[in-house]
């Protein structure tokens, strides 16, 4: 369970984006998505998430475009990256820029619920909820 972790998935490919949305909300987090940039500052601006799952590669914003956005904002999330385009340059760059982590497609969904189990654990210890983190740690060996 994930401690009523809100997560924002960011995607142009309406079935991952659903597929992704279903399983983190069967495993207890409140998603939401959309296919877009723009329309993903606009639900950052309109509510509070903890991580956003984002695509590199879409029309309009790209990912990074849409990530320079989420840093100039300040908003206090936690960012994944997905791409199908493999690039250790861009990994290396955007996890120095801040970003959570970068995971290539195709991508088994176990791994993107791992990676959002410990964006979560970092968000809740930089804000101090210390046994909220120990206990998410502890659903997440089982």
């Amino acid at each position: 369970m994930m401690i009523d972790a809100r997560i924002l998935i960011v995607d142009d490919e309406d079935r991952f984006r659903q597929s992704v949305a279903r399983l983190l909300g069967e495993d207890g987090c409140l998603a939401d998505e959309t296919s877009n940039g723009l329309d993903a500052i606009s639900k950052l601006v309109a509510s509070d998430f903890d991580v956003v799952l984002l695509d590199m590669n879409m029309p309009g914003l790209s990912g990074e475009e849409t990530f320079r956005e989420i840093q100039a904002h300040g908003f206090d999330v936690e960012t994944i990256f997905l791409t199908g385009r493999a690039s250790m340059n861009d990994a290396v760059r955007l996890l120095q820029q801040g970003a959570y982590d970068y995971l290539l497609k195709p991508v088994s969904m176990d791994a993107i619920t791992r990676a959002v189990r410990r964006a979560m654990q970092k968000k809740l210890m930089r804000h101090g909820k210390i046994e909220l983190a120990k206990m998410l740690k502890e659903t997440a060996l089982d």
